[in-house]
């Protein structure tokens, strides 16, 4: 497989010049004799030139060394202590400064020194232990529980390197050219600590004509065998033994002690071993040759018939919290065995202590034997995490696809029912074939595999059901057809590349890069126009209860649980369109909103516009063209529903911010966010003619407001775009889809005219359909403090979008989807108030298939290609950004030496950190102390091309909505194309989504982020084309912090079960802080939607208000009744407030107290107790300030 695919070739490369950089060897350049007591090089920059030992190849270190070179799997002389900053001892990288001219041949690690005593940011707060008193490693271990059955034996080998110093010389030249060695003339060797003297002394003798010398370190291989009988270590209670080397290599003077601790267990014939390797050398002043590098060890149970031995890894086992029985402790054991069973195959076989801990064991027809063969312990981990896929193959090896076109009824003679029910078929088989597995599995496993089978069963059901519904109901069936159509068109329509707009100064017309293409559905990618098998599936399942009110799965929530990049977007895009098609067959004249789509990130939510208003582009190029719509006369459209500083709110505002984008020079943010057409790519926004001169195609001035048109002439959207980005707009025209934040919803407070979203006259009546289907993307982010203000305002919301006019009230379908979830059932429950959840698609006996999502495997069943991730720690070196500095380095200049077509996947470092303050440190380096490390490794190997990095960007919550699109477009340049690649990226969790480039390959993560889920969204990013170039993920863990050392010390089992290490997520929205906080906001918000748009707070509304309280306590009984009391008196609290204040306006003037004012501004102190703070978002929101420095007059301090 490496043969063929060269970016696998090439991603081990990188792998190796990481190990070469932190741990060694790296043995580079020509061999040189080294066999006399002193080495002879013939000119002075021989002294610094890379090279290896005569004979056995081995690394010689001419510029550095060996602890400045190295800090990862190095045992140190016990007593070693680190000081903050320290790199290296003091002979480490400025030990041959004497030798050097400026700009020679060298490389030196920058000394980074860590801020004292600055304040942590609220992200950066992690326990963080000192490292002012702590000392360099001068042991490693791993621990593994094993059986020792008659005759066993235990086998440790330790493999490592040391280094000696030795003296090197070069030869002088004589007047006739001849090559004869000088006479040394006293001693010319500076001592250790010789200082600017020894420098001084050294030139002189470099004047005088003299040789030039210096001192290399040369490696010499380490490796010491051991073998303890069982016996030994089979004894009554506790044994330590510290047995001695049956064999030992050049470990002369190296005082290494082999520790084994023996732990009973319980049964007589198991014990828990840990193997600790110490060096126990004593320190000296010069430790470089006291130290052992590269440390590796490894240990095996060597029995009479050579079987594994070594057993999984004890775990704690699992009690109900308290004895506690009900739902949520219920619910959660039910999780944890169903994890337990996913993962079953995939044991902890050890854990490792200073170092990471890795395994060798059998497999039996693709799962584990239940024995290890071989434990190790590791300094530098690699583990390959396998690629799930969505494409399923049928038993003949062909791929399970449903084409589109035949769904839309474009094919003659197939209308693809018969794909629609092989997916059934074969899925339902699969099902068959798994229970049939049922009574092989372990007892203890078998009630959670049926528990997993029916909940299979019940899908493959819904999806017959499905296909039954569309034969029966004309209307579903005709809006499943234009909802293929609309889908195929919008895939038709795809491209990344804009069509870049040119002004003709001569013709005075637009021209653009390339010429406007029709729609042709012939010929499109073999990638485009069919439906996975999990998204046909799930439109199938779901068909039905989206658009019949009353189907018993209506108040189903359905959940899609998907790996990043397997296309949830697609299939709930098609569940939109199938909804909003439905409405208007079945009533043309039911104008409004019919999807509410929500996302937490506003780069994600600027990214999936783009792409579903091409989607409603599709509907409405459909709507023009086809009869079964004649009746519907209104477009199809969608807004975009975001802040202030996002999109323009009012049309006033649109007006004013178009008529500055046309000054030249100006550089306000385009916040129109449309900056090309979705249908056809062309142009839109801002485009400078000449300095005094520029134009904004595609905005239009219209009576009142501003009108978005493709600018191209033959565009079929050229008369307008049935898109809207401003509130006004929005709450006037109503569009079918709408696309904003949860933190908007916080807006319904402040912006009654919002009801017209729902469906709500100005009197607070219903006139039209309100949302019938909300899409809430990335659930896992609903969570924490965020999570339960959403939840507080969600009942609000659902009582929007119910419609009263039926009997009974027709509630909203709720879709929602995310790539990692814990407790979802809970989650979704403290949300939605909803009690049934289908997670889809549903597990099956084995994580590594479900029947929609499978391990990638070629034909044989071999796992192919997944993301690599690489563990770093470096506990030797005092400063966290020293290590960023050497990983970073060895990184982007190992793409260097690659062939330059086969660069691209490996040229921009995507590093991600967990916080501004750290990112802002990194940039620094970046822009200085990286380009000079990774000068000094060109030098130091050997490399002749030299590397810059001539491209750094930020992509954090700091820049601007408009840069942020113009950053992923430059992200998207590769290496071969006419614009420049980007060197590195650093990011922050702005990424965790909606960053979807397919070139990137290659990430370093700073620090193990806080969750597993961000963890895994966030490395997601890269090796989205897994077949093609498949990713790599160094992560950095700091050596300051236990939780990163924990993670670095089971890195192995923590990658191998990423997605079981998923962190359950909290929603607590009737907690007493979220009422106090937002309680109000809620009530306020209540009244002003559903009550007259004249209603005035005073008198107070009660039968609003009761009505609302009637709303709330029964989500409150489901979710959280504990908190019914507390709800109940700050309830009747608030209005009483609301009553005793007597407020005749809603908002707070300058002079006026109103009932509200914004939370986190600026109000006087008496307002504040008649008054409450109303946030306008969700999230934290404090007071601010500017703090303005004033410099003294120059004057008076002279006077003084």
């Amino acid at each position: 497989m490496l043969e063929n695919n060269p970016n696998l070739r090439n991603r081990e490369k990188l792998i190796h010049a990481l190990k070469a950089e932190l741990v060694g060897p790296n043995p580079v350049g020509e061999e040189i004799d080294c066999s006399g007591e002193i080495i002879v090089v013939k000119e002075k920059k021989d002294l610094f030139r890379p090279w290896r030992q005569k004979g056995t190849g081995e690394e010689i270190l001419t510029l550095d060394s060996p602890c400045g070179r190295y800090g990862v799997g190095v045992l140190y002389p016990r007593g070693v202590a680190i000081e903050n900053g320290d790199d290296a001892p003091e002979n480490g990288p400025g030990e041959d400064a004497g030798y050097e001219e400026e700009g020679e041949d060298r490389i030196t690690v920058p000394r980074v020194y860590e801020t004292e005593g600055a304040e942590l940011e609220p992200d950066a707060l992690d326990f963080d232990l000192s490292l002012a008193n702590s000392y360099r490693p001068s042991s490693m271990a791993i621990s593994f529980l094993t059986r020792f059955p008659e005759n066993a034996r235990l086998n440790i080998q330790v493999t490592g390197g040391r280094y000696f110093r030795k003296e090197v010389r070069t030869e002088d030249v004589t007047e006739n050219g001849d090559r004869e060695k000088k006479e040394d003339v006293g001693n010319n060797e500076k001592s250790e600590n010789a200082g600017d003297n020894g420098k001084r002394e050294e030139k002189d003798q470099e004047e005088a004509g003299l040789k030039y010398k210096k001192h290399w370190w040369l490696r010499l291989p380490v490796r010491m065998d051991f073998s303890i009988a069982a016996g030994k270590l089979l004894g009554n209670g506790r044994q330590r033994l510290c047995p001695r080397p049956s064999e030992s290599v050049n470990t002369e003077d190296l005082d290494l002690s082999m520790e084994v601790f023996s732990r009973p267990t319980g049964n007589p014939r198991e014990r828990l071993i840990t193997v600790s390797l110490v060096n126990r050398s004593s320190k000296t002043n010069n430790y470089d040759d006291s130290c052992l590098f590269q440390t590796h060890f490894t240990a095996t149970v060597e029995t009479p018939d050579g079987n594994a031995h070594i057993l999984p890894y004890p775990v704690t086992e699992r009690t109900s919290a308290d004895g506690k029985d009900d739902e949520e402790t219920r619910l959660a054991r039910e999780e944890e065995e169903s994890l337990d069973l996913l993962y079953r195959n995939r044991c902890t076989w050890a854990v490792g202590h200073g170092c990471a801990a890795n395994w060798l064991y059998n497999w039996l027809h693709g799962k584990s034997a239940g024995f290890a063969k071989q434990v190790s312990a590791e300094p530098l981990p690699v583990v390959e995490v396998p690629s799930i896929t969505p494409d399923i193959r049928r038993p003949d090896g062909t791929d399970l696809r449903v084409p589109m076109a035949s769904l839309a009824g474009l094919v003659e003679g197939d209308d693809g029912f018969e794909a629609l029910e092989e997916v059934v078929r074969l899925y339902s088989k699969w099902i068959d074939e798994r229970e049939a597995e049922i009574d092989d599995l372990p007892g203890k496993y078998r009630s959670t595999a049926r528990r997993h089978i029916a909940r299979a069963r019940s899908c493959a059901a819904r999806m017959r059901d499905g296909i039954t519904f569309l034969g029966q109901d004309a209307h579903a069936l005709n809006a499943f057809r234009l909802a293929n159509h609309a889908i195929l068109l919008q895939q038709a329509r795809d491209s990344r590349e804009p069509r870049e707009a040119k002004y003709d100064s001569r013709q005075h017309r637009l021209s653009f890069s390339r010429p406007y293409a029709p729609v042709d559905l012939s010929g499109l990618p073999d990638t485009r126009g069919y439906w996975r098998a999990f998204q046909i599936a799930f439109l199938l399942m779901t068909l039905r209860s989206t658009v019949e009110g009353k189907d018993p799965d209506r108040e189903n929530v359905e959940l899609i649980w998907f790996p990043t990049g397997g296309g949830k977007t697609e299939a709930y895009l098609g569940l939109a369109a199938f909804a909003i098609f439905y409405r208007y067959l079945r009533n043309p004249q039911d104008h409004g909103c019919h999807v509410l789509m929500r996302y937490t990130l506003r780069l994600l939510t600027a990214q999936q516009f783009q792409r579903a208003s091409r989607l409603i582009c599709a509907m409405e190029y459909l709507r023009r063209k086809e009869d079964v719509l004649a009746k519907v006369s209104r477009n199809f459209s969608i807004g975009i529903w975001l802040g202030s500083n996002t999109t323009p709110n009012t049309r006033k505002d649109a007006i004013a911010l178009l008529r500055d984008l046309e000054k030249p020079g100006r550089k306000d943010e385009n916040r129109f966010l449309v900056t090309r057409c979705p249908w056809c790519n062309a142009q839109m926004g801002p485009l400078r003619i000449t300095r005094s001169k520029q134009l904004v195609p595609g905005y239009e001035r219209g009576e009142n407001t501003v009108v978005l048109k493709c600018p191209d002439p033959d565009c079929e959207f050229h008369r307008g775009l049935p898109v809207y980005v401003i509130d006004e707009d929005i709450y006037e025209y109503r569009p079918d889809l709408i696309i904003g934040t949860v933190d908007k919803f916080a807006m319904l407070a402040w912006r009654p005219q919002a009801r017209a979203i729902f469906g709500l006259d100005p009197d607070g009546k219903r006139f039209v359909s309100p949302p019938g289907l909300i899409i809430q993307d990335e659930l896992h982010l609903i969570s924490g403090p965020l999570g339960s203000m959403v939840g507080l305002y969600e009942p609000l919301i659902e009582a929007l979008c119910t419609d009263n006019r039926t009997d009974p009230p027709l509630q909203p379908k709720i879709v929602s989807s995310t790539a990692t979830i814990r407790r979802y059932e809970s989650q979704i429950r403290s949300l939605y108030g909803r009690n049934r959840t289908t997670l889809f698609p549903p597990p099956g006996l084995d994580s590594s298939d479900s029947f929609f999502a499978r391990y990638a495997t070629d034909e044989q069943g071999t796992l192919l290609p997944g993301r690599k991730y690489v563990g770093v720690h470096v506990p030797g070196i005092g400063s966290f950004q020293t290590a960023q500095v050497r990983v970073f380095s060895a990184l982007l200049m190992a793409s260097v030496p690659l062939e330059k077509e086969e660069r691209d996947p490996w040229w921009t470092l995507l590093a991600f950190f967990n916080s501004l303050r750290e990112l802002g440190g990194a940039l620094s380096l970046f822009q200085s102390d990286i380009p000079e490390y990774m000068n000094g490794i060109r030098k130091r190997d050997g490399l002749e091309q030299r590397r810059f990095l001539n491209t750094i960007l930020e992509l954090t919550g700091r820049i601007s909505g408009q840069e942020v699109p113009e950053a992923i477009s430059r992200l998207e340049a590769p290496t071969t194309g006419s614009r420049p690649a980007v060197d590195v990226c650093l990011a922050s969790n702005i990424i965790e989504v909606g960053v979807d480039i397919d070139r990137l390959s290659l990430m370093g993560v700073v620090g193990q982020p806080k969750t597993t889920s961000q963890y895994i969204q966030v490395t997601g990013r890269v090796g989205r084309r897994w077949w093609e170039r498949p990713g790599l993920v160094v992560t950095l863990y700091s050596a300051s912090k236990p939780r990163d050392r924990s993670h670095f010390e089971k890195f192995r089992s923590y990658h191998e079960r990423l997605y079981a290490q998923v962190e359950p997520t909290s929603v607590t929205p009737f907690s007493p802080p979220a009422l106090d906080r937002a309680l109000h906001a809620v009530m306020i918000a209540y009244v002003r939607q559903f009550g007259g748009m004249l209603l005035q707070p005073w008198p107070v509304p009660c039968d609003l208000l009761e009505n609302l309280k009637a709303l709330l306590l029964p989500r409150i009984s489901r979710s959280e009744p504990e908190e019914r009391e507390n709800f109940i008196d700050v309830f009747n609290r608030r209005i009483s407030q609301w009553k005793r204040w007597e407020r005749a306006s809603w908002e707070t003037s300058d002079a006026n107290p109103g009932l509200m004012y914004p939370a986190g501004e600026y109000v006087p102190d008496e307002f504040r107790n008649i008054s409450w703070p109303v946030p306008m978002s969700m999230r934290n929101v404090d007071a601010e300030c500017v703090l303005k420095i004033k410099l003294p007059d120059p004057e008076q301090l002279s006077h003084e």
